[in-house]
């Protein structure tokens, strides 16, 4: 390790490392994707010697798995503030949780941050046989299903969802719309109409809640 990012670690704290580290790695990931993703690359763009960036995180593809991690708590963080804003202090129901999933895909799609960015970059990569973060990803998309599929569930339970008979596969049908519509607007951003592809969405989630069902 050279003196000067001793001294950060020392000042900055463990945490602030680990930040800078993948942050600069989301970067580099986001403009080159994971395959050409070098360590000394991170180094330079981080400010941290190769020795701290093996010790936090073992080699390249551990590096890649935490930033994964990383990527799916920072979701988990702004979905919840999604369902907040949608809410205020009312106890959100599956139809607000439904709803303020596409209110932050959509703001993610539109300001499409550098981590976003190279979240889409490692799932499209992970379709190589080669990828070693392929089982990462796998995880975090079946945890994310999960949580869509419990939500679904919950509304058809309670009564508030309707016309859905198998909430596993609607979760996956949904993500492959979400990830799909991202996939788009990443790699033509001019020519996905993020407005009319939002409203349609909006359109079959409310097409799910029971009252809109009464009401036809």
């Amino acid at each position: 390790m050279d003196r000067s990012a001793e001294g950060r670690i020392q000042e900055g704290g463990e945490e602030i490392a680990e930040a800078r580290i993948l942050a600069a790695a989301a970067q580099l990931i986001a403009e080159e994707g994971f395959g050409r993703l070098k360590i000394g690359g991170v180094c330079a763009r981080s400010g941290y010697a190769r020795s701290v960036i093996f010790q936090h995180f073992g080699d390249k593809d551990g590096l890649g798995r935490r930033l994964v991690e990383h990527a799916v708590e920072e979701f988990t963080n702004v979905y919840s503030e999604a369902v907040a804003a949608r809410t205020g202090a009312a106890t959100a129901t599956p139809m607000d949780m439904l709803r303020a999933l596409l209110d932050i895909i959509f703001e993610l799609i539109r300001t499409m941050p550098t981590l976003n960015q190279a979240f889409l970059v490692l799932w499209g990569d992970a379709a190589a046989e080669y990828s070693g973060l392929r089982g990462a990803l796998t995880e975090a998309d079946r945890r994310f299903r999960f949580a869509i599929a419990q939500t679904v569930a919950s509304g058809v339970a309670d009564g508030s969802i309707s016309g859905v008979h198998d909430p596993d596969s609607y979760a996956s049908a949904l993500l492959a719309q979400l990830r799909g519509i991202s996939m788009q607007a990443l790699i033509d951003p001019d020519g996905v109409d993020l407005r009319g592809l939002r409203a349609e969405l909006e359109r079959g989630v409310d097409r799910l809640s029971a009252s809109f069902r009464g009401a036809r």
